[in-house]
């Protein structure tokens, strides 16, 4: 029998058996690899357990364990997120249990501001998503599963400190009475600053002891209430409340002259509202998702770097996105199981420019179809489509001038996604899956209609970009030991890029002008030993072409964020039960930041960290770990160097 890690949570197909006979997590989304085999395997899916063990408190540590994923930075503005098989965070919307969370205008979200606390999972799709998830999976998607309770009683404390006079406190509580559940989060991380690394060279805007401008808070409330009448039902209001406040350090080579430098976010806050539901009929099942989320944010610009005096009025950010999803399925019919998604979204953002209100406003609508049929008990086809839209309904320009008018040209795109794949399962252990989908990414508010402090010339007329997704996979277990293999191309056109179309000015416009292939294989591997020590690695292989020549410098423009290594592993010790060690490693090779120029590549970097940790007493913890341990110094973005080493120690009660 083969042997389970510990770290393990299969991910669970809608079959018609599943549906009648357990309750599934409302949140979790339809991820095509799930054969028995695959979901051993965590390049799709990991857990909180794992997430604790490895001391990953942001989803965005969290997802820089999973292959085909790298973390990058958008530079001056502070933020983080991950890229997906080198397509940037635009093309791979993140879910919140089923409900899309990206920011209207940019298309993307800060993953250094979610925490991992509240979450049972995150849930990854790649290349090949299902055409029920809605618009833009061009890349794939990303499901934070927000914890459920299963106990009459359950709950988790923990308090801790770090490095850079941080401290972290999270509460989980929660019941699970049969006919109804609670559970309640809360969860403060904070910090004054990070360390620098210590081979960090100093100079005029920083020491190589403390990042200037590095102080971040995190608060976040979450509140879930379920009702379940009978084994099949389930429906489920949650409310999240979250809060940021951080400062933006600055490019460590800034001479302060150009790009506003000295920045912070006084507050990024979020607010959300959203009804979850399944219902089982006698051949199949409805889901449906209402959801209400309300966006707040302010950037301040500074003189100079002691942040005292403001450069100009604060341009405070106000967003909404409100709207409905809702899923039939058909239970396994004569090997046959038939399911239908349609998706409707509405984008509101506000913008309050030194008292002018400018309104943006876009609609979205999806619907898709996937059919599963089961040829024989171990072949199978799934085949579907989706058919996509975006409704610009309201574009102010606070800046008319002699390219555009008082309102920027309302547009509206539409695209045909179909998609297909085979699956077939060897034998109980081995398995194996082709398949190739047509996906489609709308431009951002932002890429559309900004002027990026005057450096831009809107597009309006901005086109979708599209992409073929080819990938063909397999896996294998032995008694205490898998290894998965996965190979993807992707050929894209109509990519966004920018041209330069003034070059007196510097003045820059986003152009559907680029044609790119990404490709390369993803290998896994895990091995369970007899001494309890687990051992998984991973490592991916990038490669990307520009297969268009700018017309500005006559090259081709770089890929950026896109490194061709990427390498994760991890080893689990635990001597006595309750004795656990952990050591892990996140590996990316140099990688283009610039896509004009090589001379701001980054170099490639290996972070190692550990964490050791003693149960005093039943249910009570302790422990005490390092991050980047060997205090290497390092950046994602050009200029803006990563933490040094950090000692950490928390103390946890569950029960």
């Amino acid at each position: 029998m083969v042997r389970k890690l510990s770290f393990v949570v299969a991910t669970t197909l809608f079959s018609g058996t599943l549906l009648a006979n357990e309750t599934i997590n409302l949140g979790q989304i339809d991820i095509f690899e799930k054969s028995n085999t695959d979901s051993k395997f965590k390049s799709n899916e990991i857990s909180a357990e794992e997430m604790e063990l490895q001391n990953k408190n942001s989803v965005l540590e969290a997802l820089n364990t999973i292959s085909g994923l790298n973390t990058y930075g958008y530079g001056a503005r502070g933020e983080q997120t991950v890229s997906i098989r080198g397509f940037s965070a635009r093309h791979a919307p993140v879910f919140i249990d089923g409900i899309a969370i990206n920011l209207p205008v940019e298309g993307y979200v800060d993953l250094s501001n979610y925490m991992t606390f509240n979450l049972d999972k995150i849930q990854v799709t790649k290349g090949l998503s299902s055409p029920l998830l809605g618009i833009n999976t061009f890349a794939g998607a990303i499901n934070l599963v927000t914890k459920r309770p299963t106990k009459e009683l359950e709950g988790t404390l923990s308090t801790g400190v770090f490095n850079g006079k941080g401290r972290k406190s999270y509460l989980n509580l929660a019941t699970n009475q049969g006919l109804y559940y609670v559970q309640a989060s809360g969860s403060i991380m904070e910090r004054d600053y990070y360390p620098m690394s210590s081979d960090f060279k100093s100079n005029s805007n920083q020491d190589n002891k403390k990042r200037v401008n590095s102080y971040k808070n995190d608060q976040n409330i979450n509140l879930k209430v379920g009702f379940t009448p009978n084994e099949t039902d389930e429906y489920a209001f949650n409310y999240i409340n979250q809060k940021t406040d951080k400062g933006m350090p600055v490019d460590v080579n800034t001479n302060g002259k150009k790009g506003n430098p000295y920045r912070q976010w006084p507050y990024s806050n979020k607010e959300s509202f959203y009804f979850l539901s399944n219902t089982n009929f006698d051949l199949g099942y409805i889901k449906s998702r209402v959801f209400y989320d309300k966006y707040e944010d302010s950037m301040n610009f500074f003189k100079d770097s002691s942040y005292t005096q403001l450069k100009f009025d604060a341009t405070p950010y106000d967003a909404s996105t409100k709207g409905i999803s809702l899923e039939l399925g058909q239970f396994d019919t004569l090997r046959n199981s038939l399911k239908l998604a349609l998706h409707a979204k509405q984008d509101v953002q506000k913008e309050d420019d030194s008292g002018k209100i400018n309104r943006n406003k876009m609609n979205y609508f999806s619907i898709g179809l996937e059919n599963t049929f089961r040829v024989t008990d171990d072949f199978r086809v799934i085949a579907g489509a989706s058919w996509d839209k975006d409704d610009v309904k309201e574009a102010n320009n606070k800046k008319p001038d002699i390219y555009y008018g008082a309102e920027f040209e309302h547009t509206s795109h539409s695209s045909f996604n179909p998609m297909i794949k085979v699956e077939y399962d060897i034998d109980d252990s081995f398995s194996t899956y082709a398949g190739v989908a047509k996906k489609t990414r709308f431009a951002s508010l932002k890429e559309k209609y900004s002027y990026k402090f005057n450096s831009y010339i809107p597009n309006p007329e901005l086109k979708p970009e599209q992409t073929i997704n080819y990938e063909i996979g397999a896996n294998k277990l032995y008694e205490n030991q898998g290894i998965k293999a996965v190979l993807f191309y992707s050929d894209v056109k109509d990519y966004i890029q920018s041209e330069e179309i003034d070059k007196t000015n510097e003045i820059s416009q986003n152009k559907n002008i680029g044609k790119v292939k990404h490709m390369g294989y993803e290998l896994e591997y895990f091995y369970a030993f007899e001494n309890n020590l687990d051992f998984d690695a991973s490592y991916t292989r990038l490669l990307t072409k520009n297969k268009e020549v700018n017309k500005d410098t006559g090259k081709k423009d770089l890929i950026t964020d896109a490194p061709k290594h990427k390498i994760a592993l991890s080893a689990t010790y635990r001597p006595i039960k309750a004795l656990m060690a952990n050591v892990n490693m996140q590996f990316s090779s140099s990688r283009h930041t610039d896509s004009k120029s090589n001379a701001k590549d980054v170099s490639s970097a290996a972070i190692w960290n550990a964490k050791i940790a003693y149960e005093l007493v039943k249910g009570l913890t302790w422990d005490i770990g390092a991050s980047n341990i060997f205090d290497k110094n390092y950046e994602y973005s050009y200029g803006y160097p990563e933490s040094g080493r950090v000692v950490y120690t928390n103390m946890t009660y569950k029960f």
